[in-house]
C-alpha cells in the first residue's frame, strides 16, 4: 500500500508511455505483418529455388531467430530486475544503449544485399543471402527484446492500481491502433508505392523517435530500487514458474500470441488470395478491424467494473467473440471473393480484439502485486521476459508452419517488373486454400486452448476496484 500512496499515475506519463506504444506497435505491425510476405514475394525469390524450399527457408530462419529471442528474453528480464543504476532506473538503460542498434536492424531487415547474386552468381550468392537472412533476424529479435521487455515491465510499475493500469493500457492500445493504421493501412500503400526499402527507413525513423519518449519517465525511487533484493536468474525463474496463476496466464498467452501471430502473417495473403484484392487495397480489410476495436475500448473499460462482468469474465468474453468468428473463413470456400462475409468476420474480430490488447498487462500486474504481498519481490521484468520466452517459442513453430503451408499453395510464380532480369525475382500467386486453413484452423485452436485454460484463473487474484 505504501508503494501505491507514494507513486500516481501522471498525464504526461500516459502520453509519453502510450506514444512508446505506437513505436511498438509499428514494429509489430511490419514484422508480423509484413516481413513473410516480403521474403516469399521478392525478399528470397532470386535464389532461383522451389516456392515450398523457400518458403521452408524463410519459416526456418524467423524460427530460428524466434528461438534466440526466446532464450534471450528471460537473460534480458533478470537483468533489468537486477539493475541499480540510480539515475536512470532499471528499465531505461537498456532504452538508451539499445533502441539505435534495434532500429538500424530492422531497417536491414527489409533491405537484403540482394547485389550478391550479381556479384556471386553461383551458388555462394545464394548461401551469403540465405545466410544474410537467419543472422538479421536473430539479431533484430535479440535487440527488441533487449530494448522492450524493459518498456513492458514500466506499467505495472508506474501504474500501481488496477484502475490505472486499465487507463494506460486503453490509452496505450489506443497510440496502438493509430500505428496499426500506419503500419497495415498506410506501410502497404507505401510499399507498392516506394518499394519496401524505403518505406522500412521512414518507419525506422519513426519507431525510434517514439521509443524514446519512455526516457523521461520517472520510475521507481532510487531508494525503493536499492531495497529490491538481487535474485539470481535461475532462483528467479524457478520462483515464476511455481506460481499456479502465472502457469495459467502463461499458457493462455501462448495460445493468443500464437493466434495473432497467425492472423498478421496471413493477412495480405488473405486479401490478396482469397479476397482478390490488391497490395495497396489492404485497408479494405484492416480499416474496420482497426475502427472496430477502438471503438470497443470505452466499451471493455465499462464492462470491467465490478458492478458489470468484472475484469476476468470480460477478458473471457473478449476470447470468444475473438476466436469463434474464425471459422467463418471456411464459408469463402463456397464463396470466394466475398466482401460480406469478410466484413463481419473482421468487424467481430477487432471488438474482441479490443478487450485481448487490454486486459492481459494488467493481468499480469495483478500476479506481480500478489508476489510482491507475499515475497516482497517486484520482478515485472522477469514475469513479462519468461512470458516472451514461452510465446516466441509458439511463435517460432508458427512462422515455420506459416512458410510450410503458404509454399505449398503456390499456384503461379511470375517475373517481378521492378528487378533486372538477370536476377530472376519473382512474386508468386497463392491458392486461397492455404491463408483460409491458416486463419480457420491454425489460428483457431489455439485461441480456443487460450479461452478454455483462462476460465480457470483464481478469482481472488483479481484486483477489483470501483
Amino acid at each position: 500500500m505504501n508503494r501505491i500512496q507514494q507513486r500516481k499515475l501522471s498525464r504526461k506519463e500516459i502520453f509519453l508511455y502510450s506514444t512508446s506504444n505506437f513505436g511498438i506497435s509499428i514494429i509489430n505491425a511490419s514484422i508480423l505483418g509484413f516481413v513473410l510476405y516480403f521474403y516469399l514475394t521478392e525478399g528470397m525469390t532470386g535464389v532461383q529455388l522451389e516456392p515450398l524450399v523457400i518458403g521452408a527457408l524463410v519459416g526456418t530462419a524467423l524460427m530460428v531467430g524466434r528461438v534466440v529471442d526466446a532464450f534471450v528474453n528471460p537473460i534480458v528480464g533478470w537483468l533489468s530486475d537486477n539493475t541499480r543504476w540510480e539515475r536512470w532506473g532499471r528499465r531505461r538503460p537498456f532504452v538508451l544503449v539499445g533502441i539505435i542498434p534495434m532500429t538500424i536492424s530492422f531497417i536491414l531487415l527489409f533491405n537484403p544485399p540482394l547485389f550478391v547474386l550479381t556479384l556471386f552468381p553461383n551458388e555462394l550468392g545464394k548461401i551469403l543471402l540465405i545466410g544474410f537472412l537467419f543472422v538479421i533476424i536473430s539479431v533484430f529479435d535479440a535487440l527488441f527484446t533487449f530494448v522492450f521487455v524493459p518498456v513492458y515491465a514500466l506499467l505495472p510499475e508506474i501504474a500501481p492500481t488496477s484502475k490505472e493500469r486499465i487507463t494506460l493500457a486503453v490509452w496505450g492500445n489506443i497510440f496502438a491502433i493509430l500505428a496499426n493504421i500506419v503500419g497495415v493501412v498506410i506501410a502497404p500503400i507505401l510499399y507498392d508505392r516506394i518499394g519496401f526499402s524505403t518505406t522500412s527507413i521512414v518507419l525506422g525513423i519513426i519507431v525510434l523517435v517514439t521509443i524514446v519518449a519512455v526516457l523521461p519517465i520517472e520510475e521507481l525511487p532510487a531508494a525503493d530500487i536499492q531495497k529490491q533484493p538481487r535474485v539470481p536468474l535461475m532462483e528467479s525463474l524457478q520462483t515464476s514458474l511455481q506460481n499456479d496463476s502465472y502457469q495459467i496466464y502463461l499458457v493462455n498467452q501462448i495460445g493468443m500470441q500464437f493466434s495473432f501471430r497467425i492472423l498478421n502473417a496471413v493477412m495480405p495473403f488473405f486479401a490478396v488470395s482469397v479476397l482478390f484484392l490488391e497490395l495497396d487495397e489492404l485497408m479494405i480489410v484492416t480499416a474496420p478491424w482497426i475502427v472496430v476495436a477502438i471503438i470497443s475500448f470505452p466499451i471493455w473499460g465499462k464492462l470491467a467494473q465490478p458492478r458489470f462482468l468484472g475484469k476476468k469474465k470480460a477478458f473471457i468474453l473478449s476470447m470468444v467473440i475473438f476466436t469463434f468468428p474464425l471459422l467463418l473463413n471456411f464459408l469463402f470456400l463456397i464463396s470466394p471473393g466475398n466482401l460480406l462475409i469478410a466484413f463481419l468476420m473482421i468487424c467481430l474480430i477487432g471488438f474482441g480484439m479490443g478487450g485481448l490488447w487490454i486486459f492481459p498487462p494488467t493481468i499480469v500486474g495483478d500476479i506481480v502485486d500478489d508476489e510482491e504481498r507475499r515475497l516482497g519481490l517486484r520482478r515485472e521484468s522477469m514475469y513479462y521476459a519468461f512470458q516472451e520466452f514461452t510465446e516466441k517459442l509458439a511463435i517460432a513453430v508458427a512462422v515455420f508452419l506459416e512458410g510450410i503451408i503458404l509454399g505449398a499453395f503456390v499456384t503461379e510464380r511470375i517475373l517481378h517488373p521492378d528487378y533486372p532480369e538477370e536476377l530472376g525475382i519473382y512474386y508468386y500467386i497463392y491458392d486461397p486454400l492455404g491463408p483460409i486453413l491458416l486463419m480457420g484452423v491454425l489460428a483457431f485452436i489455439p485461441m480456443l486452448i487460450a479461452l478454455l485454460i483462462f476460465i480457470r484463473f483464481p478469482d481472488e487474484l483479481i484486483i477489483e476496484e470501483t
